[in-house]
C-alpha cells in the first residue's frame, strides 16, 4: 500500500493544472497522478496536425508538465475507488491511499450506435492514435465525410478540403455551430464554406456506413442521399467519463460529476474538474456544457485551493472560446441570444460593424460584435466578434472579463479605449462602445 497527500486520476490540463498548484503551494506534499495514455494529446490542436507538415511529438503534452512540477506519473487504468478506504485500486494491482483525490477523467467522444461505425476507415478526433488514422486517411483517401458540424468538426474539414480533398461536412441541427455562434456569423461562415467548394448539409442524419469490398464507404443519410467517402470523421461532440465516479457511490448526472462550488464531490475529500465535471453557468447558476480546456484548468484551480484549505468558490463558467474557419476568425463568450431566451432572460442585443484600422489604411476590413443583455438590470450576459485574421480570440476576453464584472450597457458605452491608424478604429469608433448604445437605444 502507498500513501499519498493527494492522487489525481486523468492526465489532461485538469489533472496537470493540479499538480502544478500542488508544487507551488510550498509545501512537501506527495502527488501521485495516474493517467492511462502513455503520452497525452494537444486534443484541440489535432485539426492541424492532418498535413503532416509538422512531426506528431508537436502535438503532444510532454508528461515533463508532471514530472519536473513534483508529482509523481504513473502509467495505469484505475479501476475502482473506495471512498470508505481512502484507496485507489488500479488494473496492474496497485493500490493507492489518498488523503485528497482529485476525479480529472476527462470525456470521450461520442460514437453513436449507428449501424458500420466501427470500422477501420472511420475515426474520431481525440487521442494521438486518432491524429495518426487521420494523417494516413488524408495521404490516400480524395474523398471524405466529415459528421458534425462543430468547433472540430469544421476545422477539420477546411484542413482536409486545404490538402485538396473532396469534403461533405454533415450537420443534424438546423445550422452549423449553433452551441458558440449567432445567426448573424453563421451565414457568413457558409457562405465562405460554399465558396471554397466545401459542402455542408444541415438538418441531415446518417442512418448507415456501408462498407465496400474496395474500402470505400457509402455513407447514408435518413433523407434517402448518399455520400461516398474513402473515410469518415467523428466530430458529434464528448461525453463525460463519470463511470468510475458513479461505480464508487458518487453523485453524478448526464452532464458529469456532481460538485459543490469548491469543486468537492459527494464525498468530502474527492473533488472532480474538467470535462469529467458537471458545470454551472456563471450567468445562470444551472448545469450546462463547457467541454473547453480552459474551463478545465479554471475548475482546476479552484479545487486545488480547496485540497490546500483555501475555501475558494468556483463562480461557474462563462464559455469563452474561438476558433479560425478560412480568413474569418470568430468567437463567443457568455450566452447566445438563443440561449438567453431559452433560459428565461429577458435580453435585449446591440449589434455594430466598426473597421479595424483607420478608412484611408490598407488591408481594411470590418469587425462584427454582437452583445447580449439582461434587460432587467442591463448587464451584459454574452457577446460575439467576427473579423478577419487574428484577434478574436483577444475581444472574447474581454466580454468574457466584462461579464465577470457585472459590465453594464452604460459602462461600455461609455468606457475608454486605445485607437491607432494600423491597430484600431478611429478615434470616435469603438466596437463595444457601438454595440452597447445601439443595445441601449431599444430600452
Amino acid at each position: 500500500m502507498e500513501k499519498r497527500d493527494v492522487v489525481i486520476i486523468g492526465g489532461g490540463p485538469a489533472g496537470r493544472s493540479i499538480v502544478h498548484a500542488m508544487k507551488a503551494s510550498g509545501r512537501d506534499l506527495k502527488v501521485t497522478l495516474i493517467k492511462n495514455e502513455e503520452i497525452n494529446a494537444n486534443r484541440c490542436a489535432i485539426p492541424y496536425g492532418i498535413s503532416g507538415e509538422k512531426p506528431v511529438e508537436k502535438f503532444q503534452i510532454s508528461n515533463k508538465l508532471i514530472t519536473d512540477f513534483g508529482g509523481e506519473l504513473v502509467i495505469d487504468q484505475v479501476n475502482k475507488i473506495e471512498p470508505d478506504t481512502n484507496q485507489v485500486h488500479t488494473e496492474s494491482g496497485k493500490i493507492f491511499e489518498y488523503k485528497h483525490l482529485v476525479i480529472s477523467t476527462g470525456s470521450r467522444p461520442v460514437i453513436p450506435p449507428i449501424p458500420g461505425i466501427k470500422a477501420e476507415t472511420i475515426t474520431a478526433v481525440r487521442s494521438i492514435a486518432d491524429l495518426s488514422r487521420l494523417r494516413k486517411f488524408a495521404a490516400k483517401g480524395k474523398r471524405a465525410v466529415v459528421v458534425g458540424g462543430g468547433y472540430i468538426g469544421l476545422e477539420v474539414a477546411v484542413v482536409l478540403k486545404k490538402l485538396g480533398i473532396d469534403v461533405n461536412l454533415v450537420e443534424m441541427l438546423p445550422k452549423i455551430l449553433m452551441a458558440t455562434t449567432e445567426p448573424e456569423f453563421i451565414s457568413i461562415i457558409e457562405d465562405t464554406l460554399a465558396e471554397n467548394d466545401l459542402q455542408v448539409l444541415v438538418n441531415k442524419k446518417v442512418v448507415e456506413f456501408v462498407h465496400l469490398s474496395d474500402g470505400t464507404v457509402e455513407v447514408k443519410l435518413e433523407s434517402g442521399e448518399t455520400l461516398a467517402a474513402d473515410f469518415v470523421v467523428l466530430s458529434v461532440g464528448v461525453a463525460p467519463n463519470t463511470k468510475l465516479a458513479a461505480e464508487a457511490g458518487i453523485d453524478t448526472s448526464r452532464l458529469g460529476i456532481c460538485a459543490d462550488e469548491s469543486l468537492r464531490t459527494s464525498v468530502k475529500n474527492i473533488y472532480t474538474c474538467g470535462d469529467c465535471a458537471e458545470k454551472q453557468s456563471f450567468i445562470t447558476g444551472q448545469p450546462t456544457r463547457g467541454e473547453f480546456g480552459t474551463n478545465a484548468v479554471f475548475m482546476a484551480r479552484a479545487a486545488a485551493q480547496s485540497i490546500l484549505g483555501n475555501e475558494v468558490k468556483f463562480p461557474g463558467i462563462i464559455n469563452a472560446n474561438a476558433t479560425v474557419i478560412y480568413e474569418w476568425s470568430v468567437g463567443s463568450a457568455g450566452l447566445t441570444e438563443q440561449m438567453a431566451r431559452d433560459a428565461g432572460i429577458d435580453v435585449v442585443t446591440g449589434y455594430s460593424e466598426v473597421y479595424d484600422k483607420y478608412p484611408m489604411m490598407d488591408e481594411v476590413d470590418v469587425v462584427r460584435t454582437k452583445l447580449v443583455f439582461n434587460r432587467t438590470d442591463q448587464k451584459l450576459i454574452g457577446g460575439s466578434v467576427m473579423r478577419k485574421g487574428n484577434g478574436t480570440a483577444q475581444s472574447v476576453d474581454f466580454i468574457s472579463l466584462a461579464i465577470q464584472m457585472g459590465t453594464t450597457m452604460k459602462n461600455l458605452s461609455d468606457y475608454q479605449y486605445a485607437t491607432h491608424p494600423e491597430l484600431a478604429a478611429k478615434p470616435s469608433d469603438n466596437t463595444y462602445t457601438f454595440a452597447a448604445r445601439e443595445a441601449l437605444s431599444k430600452l
